[in-house]
This record gives C-alpha cells, structure tokens and sequence, in this order.
C-alpha cells in the first residue's frame, strides 16, 4: 500500500503528460499576406480579482464604470459568467489552453508552472502569424520555464500598448493581453471613501454591516474604477489608430474579490465574474445573455474569430455563435475548480473542490473536508491563519471580532470553519449561498442527481483526483511557503 501511494502519483503524471503531448495541435494553414492583414485584433483585459455584480451596468449603486458598461452596451453583457478556478494561476492557465485546471497537471495550482504540451491559444495564434503580447500581468504568478516555455505562456511581454501600437506593422494582426494588476491587494486605505459614500456600498448579507468592512470594500471599489480608467485608454488608442472597428475585444477577470468567503472559494463571490464583448458591427449589439459562459470558452473563441482549427484536446467552445447570433444558447450550466491555493496548510496541503452550478442550484463536493477550506489556523498570531483569505482590514475585523455578536460569529464560522463533503444552495432563494440543503431529506433524490452529473464531468474529463484525492499536492510551489515560515517563527520565539 505504502508502494502504491508513492507510485501513484508518478504515474498519473506521465499519464497526463502523455495525453497533453499527444493532444492535436491544430497546425494552422500558411496564410497569405493578405488575409493575414484582414485578421482582426484582438484586445483581452483581464482584471485581478473582480467580482460579479460590481459594475454600474449590472446595477451596482455605488461604482462606476463607464468604460466597461459602453463596452457592454455595444456589444455583448454576460450575466453568467465564471472563472474556472479561483485563484489566479490556474485560472489564467484554463484560459490559455481552454482545458479545466484539473487537466493541466501543475497549472492546477497557484504558483505553480504550465506545461507546454497542452494546446495554447497563444502558441497558435503565434504561428498563424499573429503578434502576440502582453502588458502588465501575464500568466501566472508562476515558473514558466519549468513547463518548458521561454517566455510567458500570454506572449511576449511589452512595457507601453502606446509605443507597440506606434511600431506595429499595420498588416499583421496582434494579440494584447492586457493583465491589470487591479483591483488584487494591497490596497492604500481610505482612497475609495474619498470619492464614493460608504452609505450606498451593499456588504453580503452574511457580513456584518460595519464601516470597517463597507471602507475595505470602497478601496476595492476604487481599483475596479481604476481598472476601467484604462479601459478608457485602450480604448483611446485603438480608436485614434483606427482599429476599434476591427478589434475583438473582451473584459473579464481571472477570479472574485480577495475577501473573505470570495477568492479561493467555490462561490459566486469567487467564481462568478463580470464579462463584455465587443467588435464593431461583426457581433450583436446591445445583447444580454443569461446563458452561461465558463472562462475555458474563451480560447476557443480567440481561435474562431481568426479563423484558425480549435483543437480538440479543448474543454471549452467557442462563443462565436452566440455573438453573431447564430443561437441563442451556450451552456446551461458551468463546472468548477478548485485546488491548492496558497501555501496555507502543513506539508503543502491542498483543499480540492470540484462543483456545478446552473440556474437554480449550486453543487460544491469538499473532496478532503478534514483540511481548513482557508487554510490552517495560527493560534499564536490569529490574523496571519487561514492564509487562503488574503490579507485586509476585513479579515482582520472578522477574526478579532469573531465573539461580538451572532452576526459576527455567522461571518467568521462561514469563512473558516470546516465544511461538509457535500454543500447543496438554493441560488434563487439563497443567493450568497449560506444555506447547505445537503443533509435534508428532502433533497437526497435532487442532489444524488447532481452528484452523478459532477461525478460523471469528472470522469469525462480525467480528473486524477478521482483514483487519488491527494494527486495535486506532489507538485511543487514556487512561491513562499508562509505557513512554514509562520510556524519557523514560532518556534524561534
């Protein structure tokens, strides 16, 4: 048995390898001069950790984002769109190879590396004669020469759009990954409460209602407007080179907000994420879809709207149709991801979660429950535990105010506290998705239902967890181990 654990996980590894390298990879044609020229740009923006619903256009009162909401207005408003894992690694690597992180091997984690076996949509839009770039954040954060690339798996990197646009070569098409590095933490305090009124900011209904947390939120806030200020430029430049009608562009973010019971969870606060698509007249204007959309779609969608082959090793499809008209349907429903986050645990121990979410309920299987879902907590330094919520006035309030109130102690025991293998929400009823219906009765014959779709998605895809659940925590974390160097400390004291 001993033998078999230390095996195991070798194998599925080569076994995954293998399939990655054995993937079509979808040569693209020669092109001729010509028609490369009539390619059209492409421009994605990809925020850091921004959640659904906080955009004026999808009826926040108290941001603004007029950038984003003319975007939408002219093209296509997603209103169920989801990241396929979240955490920003993984979700940049599903982006890229349009596979379920599951899938990707090591780019299943954050601060983890890409293999370069798997199909990427850059890799191909490359050789088909694309220049393809990226400002700011790229894939990652990571090692990407450990998966056998030379430089970023987004593309190659540039300092200013401005000056790459002065210098582009007006018959060759380009690709921009535009990764902000907004609205992700640290953020400078007090800046949001200057330019918007706390009054108006509406908090979770399971956080409590307290000016601590409404200010953290404002600061959040003002980065979203920040980010769509240079929407606002991009848009400029494009507009002045005479290329917006020819540019496909798309906004989204990796994953939801860095707060507590968000980013790094399986719920809408961070999964669900903002999308818009824009391109002049060659799409629907004005459209909004309720029709769900999983981030994996979009490499498929890159491929399509130049014209090149999508592989077949792609989990993902293509939007095209439905932007064109086409149909009016893409998905019923989106499948999710989730394992190792930060160092958070003891000898890199992971929180693996898969889940399933449709219009009206949302299945989360915790397939290690005995782990901390936020990390392990530090008793000696309260507010440096649970490290998968990042830092911020909010959890500091949350932990140091844990015993006020039964308010408080919701918050807290929602955000930290184990969860059951199983978690079963009402999503029209219970939209913030406090309520486990699970162990209900009257729920068994709804949610075995559900049980057999997630289980059957995994097997479809080859989720390795499946034979062995703790596959993914064999695999190396290339940033710092904080957990580790906490408890170091500690002993040192």
């Amino acid at each position: 048995m001993n033998y078999l654990k230390l095996v195991l996980p070798l194998i599925l590894v080569l076994s995954n390898l293998l399939i990655g390298c054995h993937q079509p990879q979808s040569k693209p044609s020669t092109i001729s001069d010509d028609s490369l020229a009539k390619m059209p740009n492409i421009v994605f923006i990809l925020a850091d950790d921004w959640s659904y619903p906080h955009a004026s256009i999808y009826g926040d009162q108290t941001i603004k984002t007029p950038n984003f909401d003319w975007l939408a207005n002219q093209g296509v408003l997603f209103n169920n769109a989801y990241t396929a894992a979240p955490s920003c690694t993984p979700s940049r690597a599903a982006i890229l190879t349009g596979r379920y992180p599951h899938s990707l091997n090591e780019g299943a984690h954050l601060w983890s590396t890409l293999p370069i076996s798997f199909a990427n949509y850059a890799v191909l839009l490359e050789k088909a004669g694309y220049d393809v770039v990226f400002q700011e954040k790229g894939w990652g954060p990571g090692n990407y020469e450990k998966g056998g690339y030379q430089h970023n798996p987004a593309g190659r990197e540039i300092k200013n759009f401005d000056h790459f646009l002065e210098h582009q070569d007006l018959n060759k098409p380009f690709f921009l990954w535009y990764g902000s590095r907004d609205p992700h933490r640290p953020y400078q305090s007090g800046l949001g409460a200057k330019v918007m009124d706390t009054s108006t900011v509406k908090l979770p209904e399971f956080y409590p209602n307290n000016t601590t947390l409404k200010n953290d939120m404002l600061d959040y806030y003002y980065e979203v407007q920040r980010l769509d200020y240079d929407i606002s430029k991009i848009l400029f430049r494009l507009k002045r080179r005479g290329i917006l009608d020819n540019t496909l562009i798309i906004v989204t973010s990796d994953n939801g907000m860095p707060f507590p019971r968000a980013k790094a969870n399986l719920y809408d606060l961070g999964t669900k994420v903002p999308l818009a698509i824009y391109w002049g007249n060659q799409i629907q204007n004005g459209l909004k879809t309720n029709d769900f959309v999983n981030l994996i779609d979009l490499a498929p969608t890159f491929l399509d709207v130049a014209g090149l082959p999508i592989p077949e090793s792609m989990h993902g499809k293509s939007l095209l149709p439905l932007l064109q008209g086409k149909t009016n349907t893409h998905r019923n429903r989106v499948f999710l991801d989730k394992e190792r986050h930060a160092f958070a645990r003891e000898d890199n121990k992971s929180y693996p979660m898969r889940a399933i979410r449709d219009h009206q309920y949302l299945l989360i299987h915790n397939l290690i429950p005995n782990n901390w879902p936020a990390g392990n907590p530090i008793a000696f330094n309260p507010t440096k535990g649970f490290i998968d919520i990042d830092g911020s006035p909010s959890k500091d309030y949350m932990i140091l105010n844990e015993t006020l109130d039964a308010d408080h102690q919701e918050f807290y025991q929602l955000s930290t506290n184990k969860r059951p293998e199983f978690e079963l929400y009402d999503i029209k009823a219970d939209p913030y998705q406090t309520k486990n219906l699970a162990q209900l009765p009257q729920y068994s014959k709804l949610l075995q239902s559900y049980k057999d779709d997630l289980l059957l998605w995994r097997k479809d895809t080859k989720d390795p967890t499946l034979e062995y659940p703790t596959y993914f925590e064999s695999f190396e974390y290339f940033g710092k181990p904080h957990f580790r160097i906490l408890e170091q400390s500690k002993q040192k004291n």
